[in-house]
């Protein structure tokens, strides 16, 4: 029997392209958001969809990430991951365009500047009808997102350098989708060892009860002494 891609020509291995979509997660008012790009071209123009770019061929994906990012946001100064590339024949209907997911996690306060016409951040958990197979990813990277916050301390990522324990537990509570015990998770997060408190309180208008602190993530006791993971149990 012939095998059918001894018939094909080499030179038709090379047609096709490359990309990179960004899934970039940050904590807004309570929310976890994404940021979402209008799309300005066809086939999807004036539709919602995560933020991306065709790779030169003078670029490797981690170079395409840093450039597209510092163009679109004026940084690529955050923690980000490579998910997995997504390579399904039909899933660009202008041609055969395979795309590395990457995922993000960024505090907003590192945005120097407003966003760009065309962006905008976006309730993660209720996005849906992107363009391309874009929920896909989305859906990808939350599951993602979801087991990291067990092994590893990417929840201070989206978090400012000093916050409250409420924050913490909000976003746990987001993230699966469920109300966790807050005493038990204080007391969990405090006996980590991979927070302490600075000393300051916050001053909200009309709060009632004992004011709430701040801590700090210790970033330097973990990657010194915890190196990759960490375990969190619920």
């Amino acid at each position: 029997m012939i095998n059918p891609i001894t018939t094909i020509p080499v030179d038709h291995f090379f047609r096709g392209a490359f990309s990179i979509d960004m899934v970039l997660i940050t904590f807004i008012d309570d929310e976890l958001k994404v940021l979402l790009q209008e799309k300005n071209e066809p086939p999807h123009e004036g539709e919602l969809g995560l933020p991306g770019k065709l790779i030169l061929p003078i670029e490797d994906t981690d170079q395409a990430m840093n450039n597209f990012m510092t163009d679109l946001i004026g940084t690529n100064e955050f923690y980000k991951k490579q998910l997995k590339a997504f390579s399904d024949v039909n899933r660009h209907p202008m041609g055969r365009v395979i795309s590395f997911a990457y995922y993000g996690l960024i505090h907003f306060e590192k945005f120097n500047e407003p966003l760009a016409e065309g962006l905008s951040w976006r309730n993660a958990y209720e996005v849906s009808g992107l363009c391309f197979d874009h929920d896909r990813i989305l859906k990808s990277v939350l599951k993602r997102f979801r087991k990291g916050l067990l092994r590893h301390p990417t929840v201070f990522e989206i978090l400012p350098k000093k916050f409250i324990l409420s924050d913490v537990k909000r976003i746990y509570d987001l993230a699966f989708d469920t109300e966790l015990d807050s005493p038990n998770f204080r007391k969990m997060i405090r006996k980590s060892d991979l927070i302490y408190p600075t000393g300051e309180i916050k001053h909200e208008k009309d709060f009632i009860g004992r004011p709430p602190k701040f801590y700090s993530f210790n970033r330097e006791r973990y990657l010194g002494e915890f190196k990759e993971r960490i375990h969190f149990y619920f």
